[in-house]
């Protein structure tokens, strides 16, 4: 085949190529919007105030890796100290081990030229030697890398926990601000991402900067030794040109790869929180065969992903093959150039040490060519990491915005400070229910703790979602009283709890309460801790924190009449899956038996015993009420009327009334209520039998009948 030939079977071979990617382009492009017509709009929810569309490298990244770098500063002394400490040795190490070999493979070159066996064999030899210590310093680069990824992995992880769990964020994060959807992505797959992108972009940046340190100053050297030689001056400035070109020309052209990544993450984030619903919420999706719809979200969001990993795939196309390019063939081409500039301007007197085996310095030419040709490429390789990082870089701005984002986030909403965010569907339309407050307004009412008595002064109870549910709530509560609380369903009675026990901000008004510890809340499905059924009754204390032995706790069980669970289970220290073993009644129980070993001031009961018989109801009731706690009770029963003094009820209109609870009266007119729905429950069937009696009469209407 003739060179004729080959270039154009070359050149048609490339543009055939370039031809079926457009084409395959333009495939992907319609069929995507085929999807987005048949399947409808995608969801697109804002991240947060930081705004993905400005995660760049730039001062705002800089500052918020400063702020993040703080938590995990290795102090002087410690393991995180000392793992930095040996990984910047290594990487020194490696570098003039990365010299010295240079010079060994020159020697060896060199000793083939002048066939000498002995220094060809020596030479090996040693090569071989110092091959071990280098394959240790390279292998302890990548150890001491893991292990400083791990440490800093560590500490950023114990601090975002201690943010999390301090000040109920936990509950804040996820129910009275939007700006973060994925949390538990945050705490652990954002964070180890960071630690490792972190840590590894270190050691990318650390050697290649000692690399191309230490490789000039030996070339100088080098061509210092040639005196009759050009180039000590035009090869740094050329070297320095070509490098700039490079990194312009790749500054320039490199897509926004950090913006891509958060993306990305963020989409990967909400795919798994909707497995994560799924597994959460499988019985109920089961029983209504909502397969499909479950399906077709999940394929939805799965879309989502796989378009902007496709958009991060096909961007790195096009500037990978620019940086090979540029960096391997263009630096490999302007390398020999550079090299051979020194070599071909010495017009001195040949250099050898055999002027009779080799008296034009042939080996001696050899060698010094290998030898910066080894350096030559070391340094080229250590520059293309440095700008290659660019890229690495810009990633890692988009993890540090994730994590910089949730540490703030946290930080905020400890403070109570909350911002909502709105969804939107395609950018056009904007989901915006109708507010009544402003969804980031800040929260200015007082909260004073007191002695013992709970004060609501014109306090508002309003949802996380704006929705004012009461616009101004009054009232007075003692140790010595009972209040049952009472209302249609989304009239605010749960959310009296949330108000007074501080989950829900106040946005307005005072609020007196008693220490958080002095209030326990057992709600109608009681949470299920893993461990023993020791730990369900002294939750949320630990073994450690427990006041109580085993006769106490069997006690507290015995109030409840849940004694016989201890031996069926196998005693205290039994650890079961307690959430599926015990019934909906063993559970509650189990719930206020917690309530008798705190002993709180106030209990919040929140329909805790519907699923308990009302003989054992009663003996709880009546039993806790001689242990001085102030029962708060939300319940449908009227067997509990006589266990409460008071009456706190809503009429789901805004209107509240607050009154001495009389029992009887109230059992009176409960009574006739029952009586006259009876009565109405009857009439339909008087009147069809009123209509067929008038049929058989022959009457045209009922008033004729009548």
């Amino acid at each position: 085949m003739s060179r004729r030939v080959k270039i154009l079977f070359v050149s048609s071979s490339f543009t055939l190529i370039i031809y079926l990617l457009r084409r395959y382009r333009r495939y992907l492009l319609r069929k995507t919007r085929q999807t987005s017509v048949t399947q409808g709009s995608l969801i697109n929810i804002p991240s947060s105030s930081s705004s993905s569309s400005g995660i760049s490298v730039n001062k705002r990244f800089l500052n918020q890796l400063l702020v993040i770098i703080r938590i995990f500063n290795p102090r002087f002394g410690s393991d995180a100290f000392f793992l930095l400490i040996t990984h910047v040795t290594t990487l020194i190490s490696r570098t003039f081990l990365s010299i010295y070999i240079a010079r060994l493979e020159g020697a060896i070159v060199k000793s083939l030229v002048q066939r000498n066996l002995r220094d060809f064999i020596r030479t090996i030899c040693i090569f071989l030697t110092v091959a071990v210590p280098s394959s240790f310093i390279n292998s302890l680069i990548r150890y001491t890398e893991s292990k400083l990824a791990l440490a800093f992995r560590t500490k950023l992880t114990r601090y975002a926990y201690d943010s999390y769990f301090r000040n109920q964020t936990y509950f804040r994060v996820s129910n009275l601000d939007s700006r973060l959807l994925t949390p538990d992505q945050n705490l652990t797959d954002d964070i180890e991402t960071f630690a490792s992108t972190l840590t590894h972009l270190f050691s990318q940046l650390t050697k290649p900067f000692l690399d191309v340190a230490i490789i000039t100053w030996t070339l100088v050297r080098m061509v210092q030794q040639k005196k009759t030689a050009r180039g000590l001056r035009e090869v740094p400035i050329l070297t320095i040109m070509v490098i700039f070109l490079t990194f312009w020309a790749l500054r320039k052209l490199s897509p926004r790869f950090g913006r891509l990544v958060s993306e990305e993450a963020k989409r990967r984030g909400l795919l798994r929180f909707a497995h994560t619903r799924i597994i959460a919420n499988a019985e109920e999706i089961a029983f209504f065969d909502g397969h499909e719809v479950e399906k077709n979200w999940i394929l939805k969001l799965y879309n989502q992903l796989r378009e902007q990993t496709n958009l991060i795939i096909k961007k790195k196309l096009w500037f990978i093959m620019l940086e090979q390019f540029l960096m391997k063939y263009f630096w490999h081409s302007c390398g020999m150039i550079f090299i051979a500039i020194p070599l071909l301007s010495y017009d001195g007197p040949p250099t050898t040490d055999d002027p009779i085996g080799d008296p034009l310095g042939i080996s001696t030419r050899t060698q010094e060519f290998t030898v910066s040709k080894n350096l030559l490429s070391s340094g080229a390789d250590a520059v293309e990491r440095i700008i290659s990082s660019y890229k690495e870089i810009a990633e890692l701005a988009g993890r540090t915005n994730r994590v910089y984002t949730m540490l703030h986030v946290f930080d905020e909403c400890a403070n109570e400070r909350y911002r909502r965010i709105s969804m939107t569907i395609d950018d056009h339309t904007s989901i915006d229910m109708k507010r009544k407050v402003m969804l980031n307004q800040q929260a200015e009412g007082q909260i004073i703790e007191s002695d013992e008595n709970i004060i609501v002064e014109n306090v508002p109870i309003i949802t996380p979602n704006g929705d004012i549910i009461v616009e101004s709530l009054s009232l007075k509560i003692i140790p010595t009283m009972h209040v049952l609380i009472t209302g249609p369903n989304g009239c605010g009675k749960s959310s009296f709890f949330r108000l007074i026990r501080g989950l829900w901000p106040i946005y307005s008004g005072r609020l007196y309460r008693p220490n958080p510890s002095n209030f326990f809340l057992i709600p109608q499905k009681p949470y299920m801790c893993p461990g023993t059924l020791r730990d369900q009754i002294i939750y949320p204390h630990t073994i450690d924190q427990t006041f109580a032995n085993d006769d106490q706790l069997m006690e507290m069980l015995h109030y409840v009449e849940l004694q016989y669970i201890v031996q069926r289970e196998g005693g205290l220290n039994a650890e079961r899956d307690w959430k599926d073993i015990l019934s909906g009644g063993e559970k509650q129980r189990l719930g206020l038996a917690r309530m008798f070993y705190h002993k709180p001031k106030y209990a919040l009961l929140d329909e805790c015993t519907s699923a308990v018989s009302i003989d054992v109801e009663g003996k709880i009731y009546e039993r806790a009420k001689q242990l001085g706690i102030s029962l708060l009770t939300i319940t449908h029963r009227p067997s509990l009327w006589a266990y409460h003094t008071h009456l706190l009820q809503f009429n789901g209109e805004g209107q509240w009334t607050f009154e001495v609870l009389n029992t009887e009266k109230r059992l009176t007119l409960k009574g006739e209520k029952e009586r006259l729905e009876a009565q109405l429950a009857g009439v339909p069937a008087i009147q069809q039998r009123l209509s067929e009696l008038c049929h058989l009469l022959g009457e045209d209407t009922i008033d004729n009948c009548k």
